[in-house]
């Protein structure tokens, strides 16, 4: 998708995660709250997540600029199912087998993204590794540890 198409669709989702609607998206999509690390400005974006032992995995492409900000594992603050929580971020680049095992479990979990990122699914469902261990080179995978 074009960043002039994510201009205009992410206000919406954006909307609709922090409105009583939020139940229509909140079960894959997260607003994820960060600041600049040169600016210091707040930004919140709509990211898709799969949530897997109190941690939220999230993918996007290395291309995009805002995961630079989350690199030093300053808390971030999401919007949650409704709520706010904080979260501690680490971000993995490359394409090392733990980001191919996680980028799998997300797009199993979350096959609206596979298109995004890329990857086909086999006649049994599953995510093809070959797409997987592709895409896995250019994606930068965030896992956020909730905090309570």
């Amino acid at each position: 998708m074009s960043k002039a198409l994510y201009s205009l669709i992410n206000p919406v989702v954006s909307f609709v995660l922090r409105s009583p609607l939020h139940g229509l998206m909140s079960h894959n999509t997260v607003l994820l709250g960060f600041k600049g690390r040169k600016s210091g400005k707040t930004y919140t974006i709509p990211v898709s997540y799969h949530a897997t032992n109190g941690h939220l995995h999230c993918f996007t492409d290395r291309s995009n600029q805002w995961w630079r900000n989350l690199r030093y594992g300053d808390e971030v603050q999401l919007t949650l199912r409704g709520h706010r929580v904080a979260g501690k971020p680490a971000v993995h680049t490359g394409g090392a087998s733990e980001v191919q095992t996680a980028l799998r479990d997300f797009l199993i979990a979350t096959p609206r993204d596979a298109s995004h990122a890329g990857v086909a699914f086999d006649a049994d469902g599953q995510p093809v590794a070959s797409d997987v261990v592709e895409a896995s080179k250019h994606l930068v995978f965030i896992s956020i540890e909730l905090r309570d």
